[in-house]
Formats: C-alpha cells, structure tokens, sequence
C-alpha cells in the first residue's frame, strides 16, 4: 500500500491551487512551516520531487511526477469528501433505508399522505413497506429486524418494543346501502349483533370485536370472514350481511354501503408505530413517527368535521 498521508495529498494541492506555501498555509489554517514539511514527506514517500519551488512570492510549479500525482490525489480527496459526506447523512438520518412493516388498513388514508411527506423532507432515504398477514408478524418483524419500524394495533404484548401512538381508530357499522337502518345513522351493538355479519380473518381484530358484540347477551353469527377489507366490504354492498370494522378500513365514498355510527360505548382500536427499543436507530425513524402522528392527527380531525 502506498505510504502517502492524505492530509500530505491536501497540503500539496492547496499548494498547487493557491500557488505558494504561504497561502496555502493560509488556506489550510496551518502554520507555513506545517505544510512545507506535509509536502516534503509526501515527497520522500513518492521518491521523487513534486514541486519547483522557484523562491520568493513566485508560484510553485508542478514536476512531471507531481503533475501525474495531483490527478490522482484530486480524485482521492474528492471521494474521501464524498465518503464523509455520506457517512454524515446517514449518521444525520438523511440518507438510508428503512423497511417499514403495515397494515393493510393503513394503506389507503394515512401511508400515501405520510410517504409523500416523508420522501420530501428526507429524499435520501429509501423505503419499502410490506404488509403481512396477520398483525403479530408485524412485531415479530419488528424484533427480528425485519423491519425497522411498523405499525400495530395497541397496546402490543411485552417484547422489546418501543411504541408511539398515532391514532384511535373508531369502529363503524357497515351496512347495505338499502338496509333499514341506513335511516338512523346510529346503530346500537345490541340490534347489530343480532344481524347476519362479515368479519375479518385476524385473530385479535377478530377477538376484540365478538367479544365487544357477546357483551350484549346475544352470540353474533358470522356468515363470512375475510382478511381483505374489500371483499369485506364487496360482501356487504352485494346485500349478504353487516360489518364492523375500523373506520380506517372502509371507503366512505363507496355508494353501496352505507357507513353508521354506533350508538352504544365501543372502545375505538388504538393504533400506534412500533420499533425496537435496543436498536441504535437513523433519527428518520423518529422522524417517520412524528409524520405519522401529524398525518393520523388531520385525519381524525377530517373524521370529526360534519358531514
């Protein structure tokens, strides 16, 4: 390996660019003495002179070696310049990749406004969301590193996790836009859960909604369930049952359902963005949060504006 310090190869091309020891010593905020010694070691270390020094206020000029040197130091500096720059990004957060874990009800209201925010205040970090199956894979893929952040419904078991909320989430009623309770608007549980409903797949959405429906004294009978909110909602506008759900996961503009209030006391889903807390983390993540918060945030005052 050659033997050239690189504060040698700075020294020797300020040197070059501002003609003299003197300003270059100048430039450099060395003293002249510093970088006449730099150069000359660069020199011995090359085995050969790289500079004519003329004397005087005369400029330097370069030998046929230094000519074909600062070529290469000039390409050596400037990546070691792009090189810090880089690792001061990343360090800063600016630069990177984040895998961001999901779920599928996020993806239409909150994860579109929130990447565009993201991608304009941090354009150099990379992203990819995948969106699981079932919501314990999402903080499975948390604590495996899978992804560095994700969302999740909460509160989220004992793990190594730290967690921010974003959002509550309330549930509605999804009904056939011809159904008789369209006229009310509300809708108690007790009247719902004696109706034929579509649920979902996933087991702790699952759970937290029959249980919430069995407080009323009547077992729900569940015709379909399914994991897609379309399907679910597809289900219900084709006239076969009535849904509960997250308001997040229904499209309102939809004019074959018709989305109702509940009239009686349901706790609404919290939602919150979930990373772990043993990692040394990019500030992007906590960045992401923040935007998280912001975005769910209009998006709660959207749902509280009247129609």
């Amino acid at each position: 390996m050659p033997r050239w310090d690189t504060r040698a190869l700075v020294a020797l091309l300020a040197v070059v660019d501002t003609g003299t020891f003197s300003a270059a010593a100048l430039a450099l905020g060395y003293t002249q003495s510093a970088v006449s010694q730099q150069v000359a070691t660069l020199e011995r270390a090359v085995g050969a002179p790289l500079l004519v020094r003329p004397g005087g206020p005369r400029r330097v000029r370069l030998t046929a070696v230094g000519e074909a040197l600062v070529v290469h130091a000039r390409a050596v500096v400037a990546r070691l310049h792009a090189a810090q720059a880089d690792v001061a990004a990343l360090v800063a957060g600016e630069r990177g990749h984040l895998s961001l874990g999901v779920l599928q009800s996020v993806g239409t209201k909150v994860l579109p406004e929130l990447l565009r925010r993201f991608r304009a205040e941090l354009p150099g970090i990379t992203l990819s969301a995948e969106e699981p199956a079932t919501h314990l894979e999402l903080l499975d893929g948390v604590e495996s590193g899978r992804f560095d952040l994700s969302f999740s419904p909460l509160p989220v078991p004992d793990g190594p996790f730290a967690v921010r909320h974003v959002l509550d989430d309330p549930f509605v009623v999804l009904a056939p836009a011809a159904a008789p309770e369209v006229a009310a608007e509300s809708v108690s549980l007790r009247h719902v859960a004696g109706l034929p409903l579509i649920g979902v797949r996933d087991e702790v959405l699952w759970a937290e909604t029959v249980s919430h429906l069995r407080r009323t004294g009547t077992e729900p009978e569940f015709v379909f369930r399914s994991n897609d909110n379309p399907t679910i909602q597809a289900f219900v506008a084709a006239g076969l049952g009535y849904a509960v759900l997250p308001r997040l996961t229904v499209d309102e503009d939809d004019p074959e359902v018709a989305v109702l209030r509940i009239s009686s006391a349901m706790p609404p889903r919290r939602l919150g963005v979930v990373w772990h807390v043993d990692r040394q983390l990019p500030p992007s993540v906590h960045r992401f949060a923040a935007l998280a918060v912001e975005v769910c945030a209009e998006l709660r005052a959207a749902w509280s504006e009247p129609a």
